[in-house]
């Protein structure tokens, strides 16, 4: 009986934790852009299969893609990430208390939280910016963010000479939408 009380009670304490579902807001069609540097050039990689999930409540955020969606002008690196079945995920929390879901000048934070590629999980920080759009019972704000990052605080190691340690991450037109599920 006493385990059958605490299996309950981690359970409804794992379920209070999650997202609550009227305070929740997301989008599957971001797009994320890494901007490096191969061999002195400049190298861009894209997605527009970035996901967002965030919970206006607690700003609690969660940013994911798979590696093989990105795509660059390089084939050689297209056919690698094609290959790999990895995905990358960012869960942190916006350096605000909650989101205001009413109308709103455009919103500056910082962030924090733990980018896992693989075996990799590493802390990380950023800053961003959410805009109210108003009007619109599709989409509640647009949302961008940025990171400076390098592969060896990353603990990942690519198998591509040239590529310089550093690189920018840029999310832009992430729309997020109120959770209809």
């Amino acid at each position: 009986m006493k385990k059958i009380f605490l299996i309950t009670a981690i359970l409804m304490t794992a379920c209070s934790m999650g997202f609550a579902q009227e305070d929740t807001y997301y989008t599957k069609g971001a797009i994320l852009q890494l901007n490096g540097e191969l061999d002195g050039k400049p190298l861009h990689l894209q997605t527009n299969e970035l996901g967002v999930m965030l919970d206006y409540e607690t700003a609690y955020i969660i940013v994911r893609f798979s590696i093989r969606s990105l795509q660059t002008e390089v084939d050689s690196l297209n056919k690698m990430f094609d290959k790999n079945k990895l995905e990358v995920v960012f869960d942190g929390k916006l350096g605000l208390e909650y989101v205001n879901t009413e109308d709103h000048p455009p919103i500056k934070f910082t962030t924090e939280g733990w980018l896992t590629v693989g075996d990799s999980k590493s802390l990380v920080r950023g800053e961003g910016e959410l805009h109210h759009i108003g009007n619109t019972t599709t989409y509640a704000c647009m949302l961008g963010m940025t990171m400076q990052l390098g592969f060896e605080e990353l603990n990942i190691e690519l198998p591509i000479s040239g590529l310089r340690d550093e690189f920018e991450v840029v999310i832009t037109q992430a729309l997020l939408q109120k959770d209809k599920n």
